[in-house]
């Protein structure tokens, strides 16, 4: 007998020892779950690689026909094998009854029949030839009508195997479909060398041996790293003794069919109460047993008192039972203890309600403040400005510019106090709304004067867009004259030699007036866009510094906007510059709360 070792016959040589050897291994732990799936699908595909070295290697035309027909052995097993390995690997092996194991090995048996039977061989192949011409011998060869039959057979159950599989992935937990993945990569692979082969016909070589190399090193690689043999069955019952949580079976009778360690300790109970009524055992608490009588599906949460005064908390689930013909069998009740839950909320509730008292504290003891510290800066800016004017007639014009700088100081500070005390307002819920009607382009002119001199403080181009058609509003007119001026005067602040532009347009569509504040100065960056609005929140710490504020202005602005039906917001780039876009509502829908306040007077605002 002619033996030679090809070229193609060295990869499938090497394939056929990494399969027989994880055929050992698995046969070794056949008692395992992993293994019982696994073992003929190895043994179809340690069959097929077997009978292909061999034929690979013959150069006897006899033996080269022997091996040919004895690896068909395992090219009919594998993939009849990898069907019932899909349905075992994902817990669907009670399909696998006789009956269907005896259909799925019809079709394998006949093409063997047809195959070896000298009379039937034409109907599985017309014509084989051994094409001898070159260093890798291959057959020459007409496939039969049962060649195909097989073929759409065998490729109906891979398929149908990689369906499982794929659902089966879906479902599982992160070893599993780690698991899932090696075994679909390792059909594939050779799946796709044989329809190359069969269908497509692009080589005479057979190549799907040489490819099951890759499917040998996956199954070796699941073996070893992602434990594909030696994962233990997990037991049920094991499961449920070990769970934390509550868990209780009653039959139809409400009695106790099954109750885990974990419910026994919640109740102080022992395994005696199996098989007694449920509702005798939990006769201590009769209102327990009335919340959930009648109602075959329910959740709550339930609080239990024992002997000692120690009373636990539970979250209490009732599921129905039922049987494969949906028949009610009984009930699972589900108990999952959350007394230290309920002590923890306890705990934030009492610290949320000391916050909020120190909180109202806070906002009365900075009202108190600003109101005490306004009466002295009131003095302070009035005699400032009146010895400015004296002091010029008087002739000591030298200390004028420092007059000026004092009562420029004192104005800045009266407005961060008139911030303060709006804001305190606000979260003390006592800033009152008032509704009038007045006219748009006169507020915004206003507006617009008041800011022109911060505007060209820092050499800053101020324009104006405005549409013809925005005539009257009606809505609280000082907090819009607010919102407008914390905007404008934050742009101003932070451009230097840019543009501020301050547009309002009006949609009649929505109701609404769109104020617009554009600028081209620093910008804002990405981690401080969802914080500007926060009371006391600035975009740097070094613009404050260098510029001012209080970071009060924007936090305002926004609760003003909230409390007139509107929304305020914002897009910007570092570099680039920042817009505020304001959308109050034409006719505000509010109610103003009767009370003499209005929030800052219009000197305060102005100043």
């Amino acid at each position: 007998m002619n033996w030679k070792l090809t070229p193609i016959a060295i990869p499938v040589l090497i394939a056929s020892l990494i399969a027989i050897s994880m055929l050992v291994y698995t046969w070794q732990r056949r008692s395992m779950r992993g293994a019982r799936p696994l073992l003929p699908l190895m043994m179809g595909l340690v069959i097929w690689l077997v009978g292909s070295t061999l034929e690979a290697m013959a150069f006897d035309y006899n033996a080269r026909l022997f091996w040919s027909n004895f690896q068909f052995i395992g090219v009919v097993m594998v993939p009849t094998a990898w069907f019932m390995f899909s349905l075992m690997f994902t817990d669907r092996a009670a399909v696998l009854t006789r009956a269907n194991l005896s259909l799925l090995l019809i079709m394998p048996l006949l093409t063997l029949i047809l195959l070896w039977t000298s009379p039937w061989q034409q109907f599985f192949q017309v014509s084989k030839v051994l094409n001898t011409t070159g260093p890798n011998p291959y057959w020459e060869w007409v496939p039969g009508p049962g060649f195909w039959i097989h073929t759409a057979y065998s490729y109906l159950m891979l398929i149908a195997g990689f369906v499982i599989l794929v659902r089966g992935y879906r479902q599982s937990s992160r070893l599993h479909r780690r698991q899932i993945s090696v075994m679909l990569l390792g059909a594939a692979v050779p799946w796709i060398a044989n329809i190359l082969f069969v269908v497509v016909r692009v080589s005479p070589f057979d190549y799907t041996p040489i490819s099951f190399l890759i499917t040998a090193l996956a199954i070796a690689w699941g073996i070893f790293k992602v434990g594909l043999v030696e994962i233990t069955p997990i037991i049920r019952k094991r499961v449920i003794d070990e769970m934390q949580d509550g868990v209780v079976v009653l039959d139809e009778q409400n009695r106790i069919l099954e109750a885990n360690p974990a419910v026994l300790r919640m109740v102080n109970m022992t395994e005696d109460v199996l098989g007694q009524p449920i509702d005798d055992v939990l006769a201590r608490w009769p209102e327990l047993l009335k919340r959930f009588r009648g109602r075959p599906r329910s959740q709550d949460e339930v609080s239990l008192t024992f002997d000692n005064g120690e009373t636990r908390h539970y979250q209490v689930s009732l599921s129905p039972l039922h049987d494969k013909n949906d028949h009610l069998t009984g009930q699972l009740l589900m108990v999952h203890e959350i007394t230290r839950l309920k002590e923890t909320e306890a705990s934030l509730l009492e610290a949320k309600e000391a916050a909020e008292a120190a909180s109202r504290a806070k906002s009365t003891f900075l009202a108190t403040m600003s109101h005490e510290l306004r009466t002295p800066l009131a003095a302070i800016i009035g005699y400032s400005e009146l010895i400015q004017e004296r002091s010029e007639a008087w002739g000591y014009e030298k200390i004028v510019p420092h007059l000026k700088q004092i009562g420029t100081a004192a104005q800045g500070l009266n407005f961060l106090i008139g911030n303060i005390l709006d804001l305190s307002k606000i979260e003390a819920e006592r800033m009152d709304v008032i509704l009038t009607e007045f006219s748009v382009p006169d507020l915004v002119n206003e507006v617009i004067n008041n800011v022109k001199p911060q505007v060209a403080k820092n050499n800053n181009l101020l324009e104006l867009d405005l549409a013809p058609d925005l005539a009257i509003m009606h809505t609280d007119r000082t907090k819009l004259r607010q919102i407008l001026l914390n905007l404008l005067g934050n742009a101003a602040k932070f451009t230097s030699e840019g543009t501020i532009c301050l547009a309002a347009r009006r949609n009649n569509a929505t109701g609404c007036l769109m104020f617009t504040v554009r600028d081209t100065g620093e910008g804002i960056s990405d981690e401080m866009m969802s914080k500007i609005f926060q009371p006391f929140v600035q975009a740097d710490s070094s613009f404050t510094r260098v510029h001012g504020g209080s970071g009060l202005g924007l936090a305002i602005s926004s609760r003003f906007c909230e409390m007139l039906g509107g929304t305020i917001e914002v897009q910007s780039q570092v570099g680039e510059g920042t817009t505020f876009v304001v959308k109050l509502p034409v006719q505000a829908a509010l109610t103003p709360r009767p009370g003499p306040e209005n929030g800052r007077s219009e000197g305060a605002m102005q100043q």
